[in-house]
């Protein structure tokens, strides 16, 4: 149109906001749900193709000597409903280096392919220390910590990471006990780094799951019909790192938001007669 050039649609996106803009005036498929992730930021993500499989381990990159990996699993039942999933990210860069998910796979061998994952990772990290896992201990999560016990975290060649905030409990269990404000708070700091760039995302079906990860109330689930398993596992790998940052310097200098950030006053400066 000839009336519409640059300042009108300038005008326009200050009116109605670069999301409604580019779906309105652009034609672009801009989602109008209110996803966890900005709808424009959605657009962005993409995905890659795996550079190899490992049974249905999909490896979106090779685990590197002298840095510290994350293994995450989310439980389920194996009985064809909702799949369980596994996450792998290298926490200093949090970047996702590999996924898994199947939902006709049962408890323990879900858990042994959660160790098949961190011996492969050993493999070239030689070292115990930089490797951290954990699971999602609600519900169906007991018969994972059941099946970790059984096969010996002595036998297992990384640290068994668990969250010690949780207050009220009647007795601690090992893994990370998910409620509406470790959830919520999950999904705050997932936001702001995938929004950021600083959090790296490969997997296509994750990327897919994001996009109808939406508003339930006060909290965020996968829309009705669709699986949200993959994220589920993502925010798990969120909450370790959020742990592990109290613990590693170069983490906390990464992850750290600017609402983490406190304000030193400024100096009091006094004036003498």
């Amino acid at each position: 149109h000839p009336d519409r050039d640059d300042a009108w649609a300038d005008e326009q996106r200050a009116q109605l906001g670069e999301e409604r803009f580019r779906r309105e005036m652009d034609c672009d498929f801009v989602i109008n749900d209110e996803t966890l992730i900005s709808p424009i930021k959605l657009l962005e993500l993409e995905g890659t193709e795996p550079i190899r499989k490992s049974g249905q381990v999909r490896w979106y990159s090779n685990p590197r000597p002298n840095h510290k990996y994350i293994v995450a699993l989310d439980p389920s039942l194996g009985t064809g409903g909702d799949p369980a999933a596994i996450q792998v990210f290298e926490a200093e860069t949090a970047q996702q280096i590999a996924e898994w998910r199947h939902n006709k796979t049962d408890v323990p061998t879900q858990v042994r392919i959660m160790v098949d994952i961190i011996k492969e990772i050993h493999a070239v990290l030689k070292d115990e220390k930089s490797i951290y896992y954990s699971v999602e201990n609600n519900t169906i999560g007991e018969a994972a910590l059941l099946s970790i016990a059984e096969l010996g975290e002595e036998n297992i060649r990384g640290y068994f990471l668990s969250d010690r905030s949780v207050i009220g409990e009647r007795r601690w269990r090992k893994g990370f006990n998910t409620t509406p404000k470790s959830k919520i708070t999950a999904c705050n700091k997932l936001k702001v780094l995938i929004e950021t760039g600083r959090m790296k995302i490969h997997s296509r079906p994750l990327v897919s799951e994001l996009k109808t990860f939406v508003s339930h109330g006060m909290s965020y689930a996968a829309k009705v019909g669709e699986t949200d398993d993959l994220v589920m596992a993502t925010l798990l790998a969120v909450r370790m790192m959020m742990v592990l940052q109290e613990y590693h310097a170069d983490l906390d200098n990464y992850l750290k938001d600017h609402a983490d950030r406190t304000t030193e006053p400024l100096p009091f400066l006094a004036t003498f007669h």
